[in-house]
Formats: C-alpha cells, structure tokens, sequence
C-alpha cells in the first residue's frame, strides 16, 4: 500500500469547513469525490486541520492510500477536474505511518482586519470601521498569552477535545498599512474556535474593555462567557502546516 501526501490551498467561501458534514459541502467531500474518480474507487482523505465555514487554506497537507502507483500526469488532471477555488499544489509518495495530522509540528494562521470597506475584499476580511483599536494593548496582551498553556476558555462549548493544551510558538498583531490589521499566530495545535475567540477577545482589549487583568481572570477561571466569538470566519487564513525537515527532503511527484 502506497502513502500519498497533497498539498491543498483553498477558498473557503463557498464551503461550510474541511471536514465532511452529513448536510454541507465541504472541501474535504470535493476533493475525495474527483480523488476516487481518478483512482477508480473510495478514497479516504485525513486532513492535517479542520477549519470552520468561510475559513480559507493557504497550505494544508491530506493524505490518502492507493495500492497502486500514482502517474505523472495525477496532479494536472485533478486539478482539471477540481473547481476553481480549490487547488492542490504538490503531491508526495511518503512513508506510511507518516500522519498529516499527528506529525504536523507547528501550524499558523492570520486575520486580516480592515478598517475601510474594499469591496474586493468581501469575504476575505473583517470590515471594521470603528474606533482605532491600541495596538500596544493588544501585543501586551499577546505577550501574556504566550506564557500561557491551557486555553479551554477559547475552545467553544461543546467540543471534545483530548486536552485544552496548547504552545504557542508566536502571537502578534501588526499594522500592515493605515487601513489594514493583521493577527498572527503560530502554535502546535488549536481548539476549535480558538483562533477567533482570541482574536473577539483581543479586539475587546484594544478598545479598552478588557485589560490584562481580565484577561488574567479568564485564564484563572477558564470563563468561557468572558470570551468573545464574534468575528467573522471569512477573515480567517491558515497560511502554513510545517513538519520536522525530512518531510520536506521528501521529493514532489
């Protein structure tokens, strides 16, 4: 049995997440779908990360196993076949206990803010046409959350999660021009909505409704009613999923 690993980038716009749902489309469904068209029976993609509706995928990596060997031409043909907002970018023969999910060492993900509307930017980031947020505030903030290592407070309800562990490598907001914010951080795992639960919750800092205090409070008591959701998934990128380097000596189809 042959292990392959692709390499996937995507708009999540039109799809409800990664993972397969009984009743939404997701690009998970799409790509096993035109996979075992190609392959000529049912594939069984493994992602490295879920994501939610709207969110969109720079890089990710999925693999599947096929008894045969893959021909040169799999890659071309598939992305033929695929819709336009989804594209798969590599293809790697890899060992077979290899796992995109369970090997991944580090994933990292931005969130674009914008403070003037840009009408092509619909769906690609947070219209935020308020007050300037201090971005002083919410660096320190980030500073102290990277100290930090249980995050159940930014896990939404109702998740089942093995831990609420996570490291967090990197965290920092910038000002990337006068009308546009961005949030980045890198860390090993996420709890699902935690992405967007730090960024609401930082945001609330930076218009000086939180301090460090509270945040300080809502680690201490893992209160999850403290802890803002609401921002939109559409703003949301997962930009790289990095391994440990003999991955990448693995040569490309």
């Amino acid at each position: 049995m042959n292990r392959y690993c692709i390499e996937i980038a995507f708009d999540g716009t039109n799809y409800h997440g990664w993972q397969n749902q009984p009743n939404a489309i997701s690009v998970q469904e799409v790509l096993e779908k035109n996979i075992s068209i190609l392959c000529q029976e049912k594939m069984i993609l493994v992602g490295a990360s879920r994501t939610d509706a709207g969110v969109h995928i720079k890089q990710t990596y999925a693999h599947f196993d096929y008894d045969k060997e893959l021909p040169s031409y799999f890659m071309r043909r598939l992305n033929f076949m695929l819709p336009a907002d989804i594209a798969v970018n590599s293809i790697r023969k890899v060992s077979d206990v290899f796992h995109t999910r369970f090997d991944a060492i580090q994933r990292t993900y931005h969130y674009y803010i914008n403070y003037k509307k840009n009408p092509f930017n619909i769906n690609k980031a947070y219209l935020y046409p308020y007050e300037r947020v201090n971005i002083d505030a919410m660096n320190e903030a980030c500073a102290y959350l990277q100290t930090q290592k249980d995050f159940e407070a930014f896990c939404k309800r109702q998740s089942d999660n093995r831990t609420t562990y996570c490291r967090i490598d990197f965290m920092q907001w910038t000002l990337e021009n006068e009308n546009e914010l961005v949030f980045c951080v890198k860390a090993d795992r996420y709890l699902r909505g935690m992405v967007k639960g730090l960024v609401g919750t930082m945001l609330k800092v930076g218009r000086g409704i939180y301090n460090i205090d509270d945040l300080k409070k809502i680690m201490l008591t893992q209160d999850k009613s403290m802890v803002s959701f609401a921002v939109p998934g559409s703003a949301l990128y997962l930009t790289e999923v990095r391994y440990a380097q003999e991955f990448y000596d693995i040569p490309v189809l």
